[in-house]
């Protein structure tokens, strides 16, 4: 395997954030959309002063360093609206494919991430209100209209947890709270003691794996302690 190829591997596979919706690679430029009749898409992006991509085929596991077997026909689209989004298009069957960046790791690097999905797209919302022992943060993660799975599938077909990530505004930046499973309603709840009111709390959810064919698009709420 050529060093480019074994460096976007170990981005997919070995990251610890690499969850349902697919991480690509990690402080990735220029990042493109392909896909063909069948669903197939490939992620191109530029690293190191080359040329990268990816195919992710409509079941199995991802391929680096392949292309797109067939011509692109998809479309750029402007909605749904979705966070951290670097390109989004729409492919035949109203399938949408997206391409969005976060730091999903605090102080880590930010990644780039692959979802395909159809129907209304992974949606978080986020509650923070003050108490007498500090913040208590509720919310729920939905898809589709309904509550985010407890567990989801890397590619590889890994099972892993589904958390949702917790950040605090502090001195005008972002700083990890940690991380709480959702439950099976797709709520979930976390008391931050001693922490006054005003404060500014951020939550975000990566996409769900739905049956190897649906990577749901990573989601994301802010809320100000009441």
């Amino acid at each position: 395997m050529r060093p480019g190829v074994a460096a976007i591997a170990l981005a997919l596979f070995a990251a610890p954030s690499a969850l349902a919706s697919i991480t690509v690679a990690t402080n990735a430029a220029r990042p493109a959309l392909r896909v063909d009749a069948k669903g197939n898409a490939e992620v191109s992006w530029t690293a190191g002063g080359a040329r990268r991509t990816l195919l992710v085929p409509v079941r199995g596991r991802v391929l680096p360093g392949a292309r797109l077997p067939g011509a692109d026909v998809s479309r750029p689209a402007t909605a749904p609206a979705v966070p951290f989004r670097r390109v989004l298009r729409t492919g035949r069957g109203g399938w949408y494919y997206a391409l969005q960046s976060w730091r999903v790791v605090p102080g880590g690097s930010v990644e780039l991430r692959f979802s395909r999905w159809r129907g209304a797209p992974t949606s978080a919302r986020l509650v923070a209100e003050s108490t007498s022992t500090g913040v208590l943060l509720t919310g729920t993660a939905t898809f589709a209209g309904r509550p985010v799975p407890t567990t989801s599938r890397t590619p590889e077909g890994k099972v892993q947890r589904q958390y949702v990530y917790l950040d605090r505004l502090v001195g005008g930046s972002w700083s990890r709270i940690g991380g709480v499973v959702l439950r099976a309603d797709g709520s979930f709840r976390r008391l931050v003691a001693g922490v006054g009111a005003g404060s500014r709390y951020h939550s975000a959810i990566p996409g769900p794996n739905i049956a190897g064919v649906t990577y749901a698009p990573d989601a994301a709420a802010v809320a100000t302690a009441s």
